[in-house]
């Protein structure tokens, strides 16, 4: 009976051992739950073993947090420099991740104090008249400059010209038509020929009509178009043009000479062909005046 009953208590006692050492481990396990599931989703323990990892693994987050890290801080440091006041002094802000010493003024070798002593007795024995900064007036704290006025400003530019040759008529006593060739200084323009006919449409200077020019072209005429091809200056006028109440015949001749006078000064021209309103016609007014074809300077 007594062999039983050790026996017994023997068992009871490895049972409770066995019980207790599970409590240690459930303990254990439970307080390094958070850092078992971290392992076991960092180094993918299930995906490696089971070829996939359970929900509860991937969305598990680490309850751990770093704590954040302490703002930098500035350290001011006093800098002897010796200013002209030897009260004064100069503070600079440094980052606390500078290289700069923050040793007090004690710790430095004996050479730099020696330096320092003997700079500040340099600035005891100056006089007081240059170791005192003199006040300025506030009328004087600000440099005044005035705004330099050029002696020589660039000129305007100078628009480039040229001279313009026109032809206008002057008519004797006994009715007869003469040719008057005038030159003018004009501003150049691109379009040379056009300006030049336009200049002629306008009549004669009133310093060219005392010198007895005149114009027989009609007036009101328009100049519609120019355009020059193979030495042929095509002028488009208005209808103006085509009627002329002065002189009869010799004024219609009158008025296209001086058309085709003035258009072949030009190097590039040659003849002109007139239309009126963009229509080529043959025949000028009542009197017949031929403008079928091209006329040049040979035709009058």
């Amino acid at each position: 009976m007594g062999g039983k009953k050790n026996k017994k208590n023997t068992s009871g006692l490895a049972l409770a051992c066995w019980i207790l050492g599970f409590l240690i481990l459930l303990i254990v396990f439970l307080v390094k739950l958070d850092d078992i599931k971290s392992n076991l989703k960092s180094t993918r323990f299930f995906e490696r073993i089971f070829g996939t990892t359970p929900t509860f693994i991937q969305n598990h987050e680490d309850k751990k947090k770093e704590d954040p890290p302490l703002p930098e801080e500035n350290t001011v440091i006093t800098l002897n420099t010796m200013p002209s006041n030897p009260a004064q002094s100069v503070q600079t802000n440094v980052p606390a991740d500078s290289s700069v010493s923050t040793q007090p003024a004690e710790s430095q070798p004996a050479a730099e104090k020696k330096n320092a002593d003997a700079s500040s007795e340099r600035v005891q024995n100056q006089p007081a008249s240059q170791n005192t900064v003199q006040p300025t007036p506030a009328a004087h704290q600000s440099v005044q400059q005035e705004a330099p006025s050029p002696a020589n400003p660039d000129p305007k530019p100078v628009a480039a010209t040229t001279t313009a040759k026109l032809c206008f008529v002057s008519i004797d006593g006994d009715g007869s038509v003469n040719r008057r060739q005038i030159s003018r200084t004009v501003t150049k323009n691109d379009s040379p020929l056009a300006g030049n006919i336009q200049l002629l449409l306008a009549g004669p200077t009133p310093s060219e009509r005392q010198k007895g020019c005149r114009s027989l072209i009609p007036e009101g005429t328009r100049l519609l178009t120019a355009s020059v091809r193979d030495g042929v200056a095509s002028l488009n006028f208005s209808e103006e043009f085509e009627y002329n109440q002065r002189v009869g015949v010799e004024g219609y001749i009158g008025q296209l000479m001086q058309i085709v006078y003035t258009a072949t000064e030009f190097g590039t021209v040659n003849s002109v062909q007139f239309l009126i309103d963009g229509q080529k016609k043959e025949y000028l007014g009542s009197e017949g005046v031929w403008i079928g074809s091209p006329l040049s300077r040979s035709s009058f």
